[in-house]
């Protein structure tokens, strides 16, 4: 893709941005590898609409480590939050009792990248 192209497809997919058409501005902005617009798709849908995993995945591909870290740690508060509240004690569950733990498919999935990206990172 010439230059030229980039800077049409940069501007189209701030005017649809603009006009609050996030999921074709961000096709566009994948498109032309325009890192700031990827940005300011994944802080939209972080910050205004609160949805972390979905704004995970943008940062990744704009390699923003501090964003990327800070999702994990409220993750991980919340993953461990949620433990604490629900944690049974030990004298309540027969030993030979099984607990089945329910995991939403999405944290399956963001769990298994962590652990893959800190096994390429050891």
């Amino acid at each position: 893709m010439d230059q030229n192209e980039r800077v049409l497809l940069m501007r189209k997919g701030n005017e649809l941005f603009n006009e609050k058409k996030y999921d074709e501005a961000i096709k566009l902005f994948l498109k032309a590898e325009y890192m700031d617009g990827i940005m300011r798709v994944a802080d939209f849908y972080y910050y205004d609409l609160k949805q972390p995993l979905t704004a995970l995945k943008f940062y990744r591909l704009i390699n923003r480590k501090d964003r990327i870290d800070e999702i994990n740690a409220r993750i991980m508060y919340a993953f461990n939050r949620l433990l604490s509240e629900t944690s049974v004690k030990k004298e309540e569950v027969p030993d030979n009792t099984e607990i089945e733990v329910k995991v939403h498919p999405k944290l399956k999935i963001l769990a298994e990248e962590i652990l893959r990206d800190n096994k390429g990172n050891e």
